[in-house]
């Protein structure tokens, strides 16, 4: 089978049911009296449905497909580079990190583990998690194909059965279709992220440290501080972030279940749909063209959160994300200030990174249209910063032990109000104190 340019399609493609020539295919379905048999219709459109390849999950992406997508684009981004550090450098750092960590935070290292990952290793045990994410989109994604197949074949009363035999075809193309998208996905984050959790998501179990020395090796080529320097100041990132999510069994399961839940939550735009798909041309949803597709309106797809439901999910993964890394930020800068001179300046690279889209951005933006704010995660700081100034580092990492004691997106807006809230013995005055010392703090991250 040819495409409509005369070139052959690739093997996949000639999988894909031929509704070329329609008009020329229906008169086939015809009966003696010259109108539409029914019957017949129905056995052919079983049988050219039978031919679209399924996928093993029931929304209809195609893993295996899709992973087979993720490791040829990570393959094309070119060889890892080699890191200067041996395995041996890198078990010292680790140890060093921790033994800092031990000073900055209530949550011991004990049960960390560390591992050295090549880029396909990290795409093969975040697998899981991505699947989980990205079933719901799929479904809600398959859901508006359905629904916009139904109403052009109720147009045509004597088409109208066919609606329902078209629904598998509608997810199918809808599987493909998001494949494309999150195989750019987790292949441009496996080309980029530093460590198992650097997109702020718990995607590796919460024992493991995982660096990828390969991505580390790119991104410390145009830094000044030595290499040692920033992978003992990514380990303290990474054991911190890991020794939070292993000491708050609720933390990861509870990120991921409002990803899940925001994901079932979520609307397409139908007109954008439209633009791309023309459901009486299907001859052309071949995969590459599923991928043009993908490509012209990915970045318009989704509605924004509309309903007070939405609002609220986002709200709350946006302030729980944003909480994690803006204690990891402050912890960390604690920990590595006494020791690491170039401390400073990584954690402002790494701020920039982030505020010009970190891998969390990307991840987040790309498959759910969220956009986080990186001045959140400041503000998260600050409040971990101010806490721990009013009553210690235990009473700071206590307030992780249950999720509704945890500070609130409005908290965020009002530090020093939370503080003097939560604060067992807070006096008149002290809210003028702590607010003094949080007006030198962010004097001096002005300065930095």
């Amino acid at each position: 089978m040819s495409k409509p340019d005369g070139k052959d399609m690739d093997d996949d493609d000639d999988n894909q049911p031929d509704f070329s020539d329609l008009a020329a295919q229906m008169r086939q379905f015809m009966g003696p009296d010259g109108r539409l048999d029914m019957n017949k219709l129905m056995g052919g459109m079983r049988e050219a449905l039978s031919r679209v390849p399924g996928g093993s999950d029931p929304s209809g992406l195609n893993w295996k497909a899709t992973a087979t997508a993720i490791n040829r684009l990570v393959g094309e981004a070119g060889p890892e580079l080699t890191s200067a550090l041996m395995p041996g450098d890198v078990a010292d750092s680790f140890g060093l990190a921790n033994r800092w960590l031990d000073e900055a935070m209530a949550f011991d290292g004990d049960t960390l583990q560390l591992e050295l990952w090549p880029r396909t290793r990290w795409v093969e045990r975040t697998t899981d998690q991505w699947r989980s994410m990205s079933a719901p989109i799929v479904a809600s994604l398959g859901d508006a194909l359905v629904a916009m197949a139904t109403e052009n074949a109720s147009e045509i009363p004597e088409l109208a059965p066919l609606a329902e035999l078209m629904a598998p075809m509608m997810r199918t193309t809808a599987g493909e279709f998001f494949s494309t998208r999150l195989a750019k996905t987790i292949a441009d984050l496996a080309c980029s992220t530093l460590s198992g959790t650097d997109a702020a998501l718990p995607l590796v179990p919460a024992s493991t440290v995982a660096l990828l020395p390969g991505n580390i090796a790119a991104f410390t080529a145009g830094l000044s501080a030595p290499q040692t320097d920033v992978t003992v100041y990514l380990l303290a990132r990474e054991c911190a972030r890991q020794r939070l999510f292993a000491a708050t069994p609720w933390l990861g399961p509870q990120i991921m279940a409002l990803i899940e839940h925001y994901a079932r939550e979520l609307t397409i735009d139908a007109s954008v749909l439209r633009e791309g798909f023309d459901v009486d041309a299907m001859n052309s949803m071949t995969p590459a063209r599923l991928a043009e597709i993908s490509s012209q309106i990915e970045d318009r797809l989704f509605r924004p959160a509309a309903t007070e439901e939405q609002k609220a999910i986002l709200t709350r993964l946006e302030t729980l994300i944003c909480l994690v890394e803006g204690w990891v930020d402050h912890v960390v800068a604690q920990a590595a200030g006494a020791w690491l001179k170039t401390g400073p300046a990584l954690a402002e690279t790494l701020i920039r990174r982030r505020a010009v889209g970190g891998p969390a951005e990307r991840a987040l933006t790309s498959l759910l249209g969220i956009t986080l704010s990186s001045r959140r995660v400041r503000d998260a700081a600050n409040l971990w910063a101010a806490v721990e100034h009013d009553r210690g580092i235990k009473d700071r990492d206590a307030l992780w032990s249950h999720p509704d004691i945890l500070p609130q997106a409005e908290d965020l807006d009002d530090v020093m109000g939370f503080v003097a809230r939560t604060s067992a013995g807070a006096q008149p005055d002290a809210m003028d104190e702590q607010l003094n010392w949080l007006v030198d703090q962010w004097r001096k991250d002005g300065e930095n």
